[in-house]
């Protein structure tokens, strides 16, 4: 700096003080606002008028550093300013979002008589932070005859799409003369911004058929509306065909990189992270997004650090949506202090991001905390809580935070008013949620997608159906998103044949089902058994391509299996291309229910080949096995082992499977034994399998004491009074069967007949004990005798068959 500054002093000293200028502009920014003020003020005192050649970088330099006063003073300064001087300013205007003062220097510059060119109205249009601000430039650009330049355009598009104008981010494209890629890539980025992705997709397909030049920012943008891998990999490869990537533009690496990880194809984004020669601190912090867990996202944060790359915010954000189990808290904390350390913060996103992981983890004081320390919260910090209060079920902090943040002028968005529905349904207020669909309809909410979806299932969880079908009839145009919530609401409410009789409804209008839909009605064909639907829902998952998602595949086994139908419950299992835990959890279970022990162990044994580790589902179909097979040991064997070898915790559906088999063989004091030292407090059911082992067995003293429990806990239990007054009555105990049956009467309970039915051509056949109302009653008992005529023949030819045929029929 010293050798500059004698240069510079050497020059004033032969009256070459422009020249001394000039070298004082051309030093590094580190050293030249100190230097230019001095060769400045010896440029002043000098008398040498101030030219725009000498003024433009001036104020170019000082508008870039947001020192607006002095670029101003400069601009004043100059002799005869001329339109790159005024650009230099209004572009450094444009840097800070600063439209008013951009125009206000745009008239002085018309008042001066020059004229603007492209530069000044690009400068303009990026000045604009708002849809009214834009709409105001885009007057003047076109009053001036400059609204149809490619970057003006591109600009003009992308302020009308970021403020979610997209009709008219359309109109301004299609206004443009010629055609050039910056203002395809800017419509592509705007139809991604506002969630249009096939319109994205679309545009981009009709760029290259009109052999526009892709370059990395139409690239970049149209990555952004990719949401299927395969999609993502097609794009990916002609990138390398092109060329794009050989350059190694980390912008686009990273944009791949994302891209990989949002579709759930962790291996790839690695893989393109392997291939960028010197990651920056964007691609490392996708590499942490695409780690599989926190452990590893931890390894990575730590090689990052070792390396010396400085972490940003981004980095901090990704890390701590990483944290999807609560035994990595701690880690999100050590995260919370280094950011703290960091200066990070400060910066609300990453205040945020705290708030949404403490919540979602319980820590509410922690995600308090941090809301209490941010300096200015905005809408998506007041969101953030009440979604905190809302995952916690707290009703009242959850509404009062609600209600100081609109007396703080934020207006609420979707998020925030989904929380509450949320909150309000799982505490079954009918009241609360119509006052939040009043709210809805107030700040014009009911036009949202994703609000009327949640506001369907709210008054589902509300028990109001009748309002969920009235809001899904006054809809004028119904998605996939609407005619899901409203099959969950059916389905959560026990309308299963509604969901049905709503799908062949709705199956011949325009809309496009997915998969959430096919797997919602497989799962209300198994639950009321109806094989002939499920083999339509499962032709349907074929025709729409969704048979190899991994929720579908495991629904169609588990929908054979439910309606009886192993064999094909095998067949839509051994088509199965991928390792999926859910299907073999579903077949291991079908498996059980019908009795075919050995495959259940053969697939429980086969799991470690494919990589798969057992889960509680998959202990819950082997336990399932054992008890209906009788296999103790092994059955008190799988409960023993299950923490110990895959690190399950036995639930209490576990511990029910286990106790019924030890009461299955009458081991009644082993079960009683277990009961006694479980890690939680059995429940009615364990209490009622014990009272029918013990009704099975003749134990009269165990069923008494697993009778009083049962009806501890459910009162109004008819079954447990008939099954305690029957075990007593067998034990000779007459006045306590008497008494029972004394209290069964006081309390008007009346047993509830056993029942069964079945679906014949669409139509469902409910039977009842000792119900003799059904209109083919004669056909049926015909049938009936014909089958145990059947019996008793096969009986008398195979001597192996059932002897006790009469209790068979």
């Amino acid at each position: 700096m010293k050798s500059l500054a004698s240069c510079i002093r050497s020059l004033v000293s032969r009256s070459l003080v422009p020249r001394a200028l000039e070298l004082a502009l051309a030093a590094p920014p580190s050293l030249s606002p100190l230097l230019t003020d001095q060769a400045y003020a010896l440029f002043l005192k000098s008398g040498h008028p101030l030219h725009p050649f000498l003024s433009t970088p001036l104020i170019s330099r000082s508008a870039k550093n947001g020192d607006f006063s002095r670029s101003s003073l400069f601009l004043s300064d100059t002799l005869s300013p001329d339109t790159v001087a005024f650009n230099a300013l209004i572009s450094g205007f444009a840097s800070f979002r600063r439209p008013e003062p951009a125009l206000a220097l745009f008239d002085e510059l018309r008042l001066q008589g020059l004229c603007p060119d492209v530069y000044t109205f690009s400068s303009l249009v990026k000045a604009c932070g708002s849809v009214w601000e834009n709409e105001i430039v885009h007057g003047v650009c076109l009053k001036y005859g400059f609204s149809s330049g490619a970057y003006v355009v591109s600009g003009l598009v992308e302020n009308y799409a970021r403020g979610g104008e997209v009709g008219a981010a359309e109109k301004c494209f299609e206004e443009c003369e010629g055609v050039d890629n910056v203002v395809w890539g800017a419509m592509v980025s705007g139809y991604v911004w506002n969630g249009e992705f096939e319109c994205a997709k679309e545009l981009f397909v009709d760029m290259r058929g009109l052999e526009l030049e892709v370059n990395e920012y139409s690239m970049t943008a149209v990555l952004g509306a990719l949401l299927d891998g395969r999609e993502g990999g097609q794009v990916h490869g002609f990138g390398l065909k092109m060329g794009l990537l050989s350059g190694c533009s980390l912008h686009l690496s990273n944009s791949i990189m994302h891209m990989y990880s949002r579709c759930g194809n962790q291996a790839d984004a690695v893989k393109a992270f392997d291939e960028i020669p010197e990651p920056d601190v964007v691609s490392w912090s996708e590499r942490i997004f695409a780690a599989c867990d926190g452990v590893e996202a931890s390894k990575l944060f730590k090689l990052l650090h070792s390396k010396g790359v400085a972490v940003n915010e981004f980095t901090v954000i990704n890390l701590l949506s990483q944290i999807i189990d609560v035994e990595f808290l701690n880690l999100g904390k050590q995260i919370h202090a280094l950011s703290f350390k960091r200066g990070h913060i400060q910066l609300v996103s990453v205040g945020n991001a705290l708030i949404s992981l403490y919540g979602k983890w319980g820590q509410i004081v922690d995600a308090m905390l941090v809301f209490d320390e941010m300096c200015l919260p905005d809408p998506i910090s007041w969101n953030s809580l009440v979604a905190a209060y809302s995952e916690n079920h707290l009703l009242c902090q959850c509404l009062e935070t609600f209600s100081k943040m609109r007396s703080c002028w934020v207006l609420p968005n979707n998020y925030a008013l989904a929380s509450i529905l949320e909150v309000v349904a799982h505490s079954n207020l009918q009241e609360l949620a119509a006052q939040i669909h009043s709210l809805m309809i107030k700040y014009g909410l009911m036009f949202d997608d994703s609000m009327v979806s949640a506001l369907i299932t709210a008054y589902g969880k509300c028990n109001r159906v009748d309002q969920s079908r009235k809001i899904f009839s006054t809809l004028d145009q119904i998605k996939a998103l609407h005619l899901n919530s409203l099959l969950v609401t059916f389905m959560s409410t026990g309308y299963h044949d509604d969901a049905l009789v709503l799908f062949q409804k709705t199956w011949h209008s325009s809309i496009a089902v997915d998969s959430t839909t096919l797997s919602i009605l497989l799962k209300a064909c198994g639950v009321l058994t109806d094989l002939e639907q499920g083999r339509t829902i499962h032709c349907l998952s074929i025709k729409n391509g969704f048979d190899q998602d991994s929720f579908i595949e495991s629904a169609i086994v588990d929908v054979y299996c439910k309606c009886g139908s192993i064999i094909d419950a095998e067949k839509a299992y051994k088509n199965i291309l991928r390792a999926n835990l859910v299907a073999q959890n579903a077949m291991m279970m079908g498996y059980a229910q019908h009795g075919c022990d050995r495959e259940v162990m053969k697939l429980f044994h086969e799991m470690s080949q494919v990589g798969l580790r057992p889960d509680e589902i998959t202990y819950l179909a082997v336990l399932h096995s054992c008890c209906h097979a009788g296999l103790v040991e092994e059955g008190q064997t799988s409960l023993n082992s299950m923490l110990e070898l895959d690190g399950v915790f036995p639930s209490v559906e576990h511990y029910t499977c286990v106790i019924d088999l030890l009461g299955r063989v009458g081991l009644m004091e082993d079960a009683k034994r277990m009961i006694d030292t479980m890690p939680m407090n059995p429940d009615a059911r364990i209490w009622q399998i014990l009272l029918s082992a013990c009704h099975l067995h003749g134990d009269v003293d165990l069923g008494n004491l697993a009778g009083r429990k049962l009806l501890e806990l459910q009162p109004e239990n008819d079954s447990a009074y008939v099954l305690l007054s029957n075990i007593n009555a067998a034990a000779g105990n007459w006045s306590t069967a008497s008494e029972l049956r004394r209290q069964m009467k006081e309390k008007m309970l009346v047993k509830e007949p056993g029942s069964s039915w079945i679906q014949v051509n669409g139509t469902l056949n409910f039977f009842f004990a000792d119900d003799q109302s059904h209109p083919d009653r004669e056909r049926i008992l015909m049938k009936l005798r014909e089958l145990y005529g059947q019996m008793l023949s096969r009986r008398e030819s195979e001597p192996g068959c059932a002897s006790s045929v009469e209790l068979i029929c």
